[in-house]
């Protein structure tokens, strides 16, 4: 039930510092040493070769202090660690087992328009809508994409195809007679809806950020 605005929102003490902490975008410094700890790197080029940035870019970032805030929902992400304990270094660095049991997906990076194997990453559910199906991730060039497995009919929207046995992530328009329209740049297309085959219909989406 969707709360009225005369409801008080209960918001822990951990929750009011990573909000003081968002909110006054300072603290980058921390919170990167932290993104180090969380994946076990010993050094900082380790951490910009996994997040494909240059030694410059981290650097800048260091220096100005400031929230790197992609990179935290990224770590995240790949590692479950908390988003408080990211931002602010409040409460234990994981959850335990049973607390995240049921906050878990496969992660896929694509290379050549196909998927690698995947792996299993935790992650936090308050990052999804609410209503979602069955989900996973996908790593495709410099952005990270939370996907859920869609059955139905396409829909507008940005969706995962496999077309010719080749994936990609590319925004869809329906169209009458049962075709669709496949954005691609210069390449668009269209086709009708069995042409493709759909992995599902991206409901998050998280991008590098340059310096």
């Amino acid at each position: 039930m969707r709360k009225s605005t005369d409801d008080k929102i209960s918001v822990s003490e951990y929750t009011k510092e990573v909000r003081r902490v968002i909110e006054s975008n300072k603290g980058g410094k921390d919170a990167i040493d932290r993104i180090l700890e969380a994946y076990g790197f010993s050094t900082k080029i380790t951490l910009c070769n996994h997040l494909g940035v240059s030694q410059s870019t981290l650097a800048n970032r260091y220096l100005r202090d400031t929230l790197p805030n992609d990179w935290v929902i990224i770590c995240h992400l790949e590692t479950g660690a908390r988003l408080e304990w990211l931002l602010a270094g409040k409460g234990p660095m994981f959850l335990t087992e049973s607390e995240s049991s049921n906050s878990r997906m496969e992660y896929y990076l694509t290379e050549n328009g196909k998927l690698n194997t995947p792996i299993e990453i935790s992650f936090s559910p308050d990052l999804l809508p609410e209503h979602r199906g069955e989900v996973f991730a996908i790593k495709d060039n410099r952005s990270i994409f939370v996907v859920e497995k869609v059955r139905s009919d396409i829909s507008d929207g940005l969706w995962v195809i496999k077309v010719d046995g080749f994936v990609s992530v590319r925004e869809i328009y329906r169209l009458p007679g049962g075709r669709i329209k496949v954005e691609n740049g210069p390449a668009s297309y269209e086709c009708q809806a069995s042409d493709i085959e759909v992995l599902g219909k991206v409901i998050s989406k998280t991008e590098f950020l340059r310096a």
